[in-house]
């Protein structure tokens, strides 16, 4: 089993999450407004990175 593609790509999407957490602490609603574009347009790539990320 390669887990060599795996970690990058858990690590941008940690890393994202972390720049997400310090903006939260700005009063803009980044991470709500970024939660409510997911939920309404669904993506393609949100989906390709979730089945990316627990497809193993």
């Amino acid at each position: 089993m390669n887990t060599a593609p795996f970690f990058p790509k858990l690590l941008v999407c940690c890393l994202v999450l972390l720049v997400l957490i310090v903006l939260h602490i700005i009063p803009l609603p980044i991470l709500e407004l970024t939660i409510l574009y997911v939920m309404l347009f669904r993506p393609a790539w949100f989906k390709n990175l979730v089945d990316q990320l627990y497809g193993r």
